[in-house]
């Protein structure tokens, strides 16, 4: 039986394990909400049940989890471990993964984070999500599968003690594997890429994957409202005025990207 004690000597308090299976969907998408909301702070968690595409189907999540700074967010998927994993969820979450999202994703981020339409097509088509299953006790089997399309897997318990009072746990911790910096426009004339000024990058010199896949030696200087990232060496591959978007992987490497461009 897993226990936690919380406090010392009498006035202890002693939280045991609930049973994991009483709870409805709708109670477990609940509390898991709840423990979303407090232990990521730095995140705005909601319902979010707009639709993916695969292969003539269409799947809905139950949530979403989006960073304040829209540089990334996570599409949850709530799951009770009596489900059947290759009926049930695994074509959901390769939907979530690989589908096309449908018109309505837009709408519903728009009224889930009070933003503009057009603001929420951009998180929805650009800014780098991934998705997380989170599931009311842990199968191994399941971690394993999901690995395989990079999904994550989470477990949420609760607890109570002998005055009725309930814990959440929260097993697991969420990975960013890749983040938007931000989005920017090229200027041939200076043969700089220019962002907001709050761009999170150092002052000085750095490498960028360009378009089209090389490596490449900027130098970022700042202004009173702008961050102008130059090339040192040589004229960027990138047509005069483009837009383009700079992303950044869990490991700190730097790459270029022309939204809309394949």
């Amino acid at each position: 039986m897993r226990q936690i004690v919380v406090g010392e000597g009498a006035q202890a308090r002693i939280f045991r394990l609930s049973d994991p299976d009483a709870p409805s969907e709708a109670e477990f998408e609940c509390r898991v909400a709840n423990v979303l909301c407090c232990i990521y702070p730095e995140y705005r968690c909601g319902l979010f049940s707009g639709g993916f595409r695969l292969e003539g189907d269409v799947y809905r999540p139950d949530l979403a989890l989006v960073a304040c700074d829209f540089s990334h967010w996570f599409i949850i998927e709530v799951e009770l471990i009596a489900h059947s994993f290759n009926r049930h969820v695994l074509p959901q979450v390769k939907a979530f993964r690989y589908g096309d999202p449908l018109p309505d994703c837009s709408s519903q981020l728009s009224r889930m984070l009070d933003i503009g339409r057009a603001h929420a097509e951009t998180i929805i088509q650009c800014v780098p999500r991934s998705v997380v299953v989170v599931a009311n006790s842990r199968d191994h089997s399941w971690q394993l599968q999901l690995r395989a399309h990079d999904v994550q897997l989470l477990t949420v318990s609760m607890l109570y003690n002998s005055a009725g009072d309930e814990a959440l746990e929260l097993d697991g911790e969420l990975s960013v594997f890749r983040e938007s910096l931000g989005f920017g426009t090229y200027f041939a004339t200076d043969r700089s890429l220019r962002f907001l000024r709050s761009i999170r990058l150092p002052d000085g010199d750095i490498q960028i994957n360009d378009p089209l896949g090389a490596i490449s030696c900027w130098h970022v200087r700042r202004d009173h409202q702008f961050a102008w990232i130059t090339k040192s060496v040589g004229l960027p591959a990138i047509p005069n005025q483009t837009f383009v978007q700079l992303l950044r992987t869990f490991d700190g490497r730097l790459s270029l990207r022309r939204p809309g461009v394949v």
